[in-house]
């Protein structure tokens, strides 16, 4: 019951996170990524972000919220920790997320983005989700105007780089 209420929940979430509907307020993306680092590596792996400065964005808080810490807690669940960082280009904010693990086989970097997909198959709730939590976290950059992307780094481990436009929503 209990897995199947939170495959539910889950999966609520996903089609709210689709939605571009709800209010977008000015939130300082590098206080919030230091919070969501704070908060996580308390509870696991180390999480570090070295903030240079305010970021602020129009941003929907609970939902962005939620999509960076899903990046963050992936990291440390499947790359020994998380290494945050940000950075602003002409007209974007890119958010890096860099882990130690193993990374991902070349093949399924845009299929972890498939709702239910899980590259870990034991199908232990210890191990894994419900294979949501990437879907959410696209759609909700996607709702933001922004994209999110899996690489493997060229020493080991993956990076996720996450996209925002700088004039928010």
């Amino acid at each position: 019951l209990d897995e199947m209420q939170e495959m539910t929940e889950t999966t609520l979430a996903f089609a709210r996170g689709v939605s571009a509907d709800g209010p977008t307020e000015p939130v300082d993306l590098a206080a919030l990524l230091a919070e969501l680092a704070e908060e996580a590596s308390s509870l696991g792996a180390d999480a570090t972000f070295a903030p240079n400065g305010p970021v602020i964005l129009a941003l929907r808080r609970v939902p962005i919220r939620r999509a960076l810490r899903n990046l963050i807690e992936n990291a440390q669940r499947h790359g020994g920790g998380a290494r945050v960082s940000l950075e602003q280009t002409d007209g974007t904010v890119r958010i890096i997320f860099d882990d130690d693990g193993p990374g991902i086989d070349p093949a399924d970097l845009d299929r972890v983005f498939d709702p239910f997909e899980r590259l870990e198959t034991s199908r232990s709730r210890d191990t894994g989700g419900t294979g949501l939590g990437l879907p959410i976290t696209r759609a909700i950059l996607r709702a933001h105007g922004g994209e999110i992307r899996l690489e493997n780094r060229p020493r080991g481990g993956l990076r996720v780089i996450a996209r925002l436009p700088k004039n928010g929503v």
